[in-house]
């Protein structure tokens, strides 16, 4: 059995103004899209956020929201950094607890960014929480803090960057994240690490260290992480210092043990030997076959020829074992320009469909958040 998707609707989900986003950058990047599914009537209803780079400081985190499954999307909300008042410029990532976690009931919302100072001297990666399916935000706690977000700074402290969200086996919750501060030991440039939060993130244990390639010239970052139908974890990541930002894949039984963190880790391959490279992220869909599947996008994908514009996800069937295969993305888009496809977002949806968010080209500079919508099928090989 396979996966096929079949794609029903693209269309924009923002599209940032050139006079309202600062001239060196492309407006938007690294965009995240839930479903809900615990929100009684709104239920159903789709919340996304993205990087918006506005030159009016300090810059907010927009949540935009769709109730028709995707197609259309307006303004909902925006988190603000009322902690530091710094803005919370980075790496957005929203997530919809399924069940209690401390004394955030199932459906609360909870947040992670990169709050960063105006005049980029730290990062700290902050966590926000919504009572009301994303309504309204408060402040919960600060979740790791860093150095400048300069990379490879190696006469200063590290930053930490890119947090991604989930709960464990245990039922904590979990934010994996990508940790430069361990680079004042020489074996490591950037790693990979993970807190957990027992309490419903009013506190956050100490990090526990993943991926820690002993070789200075790898920088293995942007951790995603899914739980699949077996109960197991999946977590993808791209490894700077290889050829083509290759993506790397670990698996483990309760989200929290990794396996030695010196081990880089397998990486996501076909077995005729093409892999993808920069920015990944994942899902698991229970469409597929008796394993349902593991979906993996990245920003390129490439061959013994070098790298290549996207087309294709790379899939699993046997939870993250045994071979990849390859089947048409929902979007694709010129890699000419540097930021597009810069980290895309995916979430299933109801009536077996899945939706898949992008940074794509306006121009060669800008971009705007671009969706693809398809219709998820089990079918014959």
């Amino acid at each position: 059995m396979a996966l096929k998707i079949t794609r029903e609707n693209m269309g924009v989900v923002f599209t940032p103004r050139d006079e309202e986003v600062y001239s060196n950058s492309s407006g938007v990047l690294y965009p995240r899209v839930i479903e809900l599914h615990h929100a009684g009537k709104l239920n159903g209803m789709l919340l996304a956020t993205f990087d918006h780079s506005t030159v009016k400081e300090p810059p907010v985190v927009p949540v935009m929201s769709s109730a028709d499954g995707g197609v259309t999307w307006e303004k909902y909300s925006q988190i603000e950094d009322i902690q530091n008042g710094f803005g919370i410029r980075f790496q957005p990532v929203i997530f919809e607890l399924d069940r209690p976690c401390g004394d955030l009931p199932t459906g609360t919302i909870v947040f992670s960014g990169n709050s960063v100072p105006l005049d980029f001297t730290s990062t700290e990666l902050v966590f926000y929480v919504s009572r009301d399916h994303g309504k309204t935000w408060e402040f919960r706690s600060s979740v790791a803090k860093g150095g400048p977000p300069i990379e490879q700074n190696f006469d200063a402290l590290g930053p930490v960057w890119e947090p991604n969200i989930y709960i464990n086996k245990y039922g904590e919750l979990t934010i994996a994240f990508t940790d430069e501060r361990p680079h004042t030991d020489p074996r490591f440039n950037q790693t990979l690490g993970l807190v957990t939060s027992a309490d419903g993130g009013k506190t956050w244990s100490d990090v526990e260290y993943t991926v820690t390639v002993p070789d200075r010239a790898m920088r293995p970052g942007m951790p995603v992480v899914t739980q699949m139908g077996n109960g197991k974890f999946i977590m993808v990541y791209e490894i700077v210092g290889k050829p083509c930002c290759d993506i790397y894949y670990k698996l483990s039984d309760d989200g929290v043990n990794w396996g030695d963190p010196l081990w880089e880790g397998k990486r996501v391959e076909t077995p005729d030997g093409l892999f993808l490279g920069s920015m990944p992220y994942v899902i698991w869909v229970p469409q597929g076959g008796k394993c349902g599947t593991v979906i993996v996008t990245a920003k390129r994908e490439g061959e013994h020829i070098g790298m290549r514009d996207p087309g294709f996800y790379h899939v699993n069937y046997e939870y993250g074992t045994g071979e990849w295969h390859r089947i048409p993305m929902l979007i694709t888009y010129n890699t000419d320009t540097l930021q597009a496809g810069w980290s895309m977002g995916m979430t299933l949806m109801q009536n077996d469909k899945l939706i898949q968010l992008a940074p794509t080209p306006i121009n060669r500079r800008l971009m705007q958040i671009t969706y693809g919508i398809g219709k998820l099928e089990t079918t014959e090989k």
